[in-house]
């Protein structure tokens, strides 16, 4: 029997076939999170997961406050702008939560100042989780980042 794919994967292969036909073009805004959720009739998280998942990869780049966009091939990188960036030039930062307490406008104000400096911020959420941190901070240091802000993970011990 084969199994079905998750469909997360099947929402991030879908945005991967646009952007290999050209449906979505380099600096293109990609369809918001609403209108993923009802093109393929799943959930935010799944459509967060699968975006996030091409953000990671470099597929996609996420503006705040403006949306997520089709990444510019590595070779057409260059620093004439924020949207387009060169390769590596990244800050990772790992929290705990995203939208509670007052991370939001430390993250607001993190990426503000990154994106001055040319840099873009790749975001990952723990959710307070050991086992997730780990993950997360694998994945980060996987990547080509420049530099690495952690929020650690609360524990008992």
């Amino acid at each position: 029997m084969m199994s079905t794919p998750a469909k997360y994967v099947v929402v991030k292969e879908q945005i991967k076939e646009w952007i290999r036909s050209g449906k979505v073009k380099p600096g293109e805004k990609i369809y918001s999170e609403n209108e993923l959720i009802k093109m393929f009739r799943v959930s935010r998280h799944t459509i967060r997961q699968a975006v996030g998942d091409l953000v990671h990869e470099g597929l996609l780049y996420r503006e705040q406050g403006a949306g997520t966009f089709c990444a510019y091939p590595p070779e057409e990188r260059t620093t004439s702008g924020p949207a387009v960036q060169e390769s590596g030039k990244y800050i990772g930062v790992i929290t705990t939560y995203i939208s509670d307490y007052i991370f939001p406008s430390i993250i607001r104000g993190i990426e503000s100042h990154v994106t001055s400096k040319g840099y873009s911020l790749i975001l990952a959420c723990t959710y307070n989780n050991i086992g997730k941190e780990a993950r997360c901070l694998q994945s980060m240091l996987s990547r080509p980042i420049d530099g690495l802000i952690i929020a650690p993970t609360e524990s008992s011990t």
